[in-house]
């Protein structure tokens, strides 16, 4: 399969999550008209470390990658974009087919495991994951709410992508947590990550919560 490469150096796409993006390069801009007109799908690929060394010249990309789809766009008057790519699967990149006025590249879908939904492992996984999510989610917005509503829409794929892309880890290790090939893998490696994310937070607003006796007092 050849399809539109979007490198960009600080972001992993995952399976069934949305990215928003802001395309404002003319390479990109013409890419995404294209993309566009045709089945809306592209590869977002993230940067290998050296890639600011050769930007210029094709930056190399990790070989992991996820394909995606713009799920909405909106066309600026200025001839830029505001797009929402969501992720269907990881895929590998096998070459690279063109490089102007951008890239093109022949991809692989790569199989994954199908989780059994209602097996005890994966419904204790996924009450796991998403009761800790759900705890650290009210503690970041502040809302309950927030959490419950998104929480039982979400199969148990969706749920590990989406604490993937929503913690705040390293780039490197977001694409660690990619290339990880069992979605129940991928989830075993989140739990401990979440669970000390969780108790940092915790603590940071029990302290926010703490008043001074005598306010008056420096």
């Amino acid at each position: 399969m050849i399809i539109p490469l979007f490198p960009l150096p600080n972001v992993v796409l995952f399976p069934k999550t949305p990215l928003p993006l802001y395309i404002f390069e003319e390479r990109y801009r013409t890419m995404i008209k294209d993309v566009l007109n045709g089945d809306k799908e592209l590869v977002i690929a993230l940067l290998r470390s050296d890639h600011e060394t050769k930007y210029s010249r094709g930056s190399a990309v990790h070989e992991i990658a996820c394909l995606g789809r713009i799920e909405s766009h909106e066309e600026l008057e200025d001839g830029k974009y505001n797009i929402v790519v969501v992720g269907i699967h990881r895929v590998r990149i096998i070459g690279e087919i063109q490089h102007s006025p951008y890239r093109l590249v022949e991809i692989e879908e790569l199989e994954e495991p199908e989780p059994d939904e209602q097996s005890e492992t994966v419904i204790q996984r996924q009450n796991q994951l998403g009761g800790l999510f759900a705890r650290f989610t009210e503690l970041a917005t502040g809302s309950k709410q927030d959490a419950l509503q998104i929480m039982p829409q979400l199969d148990f794929e969706s749920l590990v992508n989406i604490v993937a892309m929503t913690l705040n880890l390293t780039i490197e290790q977001k694409q660690y947590l990619l290339e990880i090939e069992d979605i129940s893998d991928r989830c075993d490696a989140l739990i401990p990550v979440l669970q000390e994310q969780l108790e940092v937070l915790t603590l940071v607003r029990k302290f926010e919560n703490i008043k001074p006796e005598n306010p008056g007092l420096n």
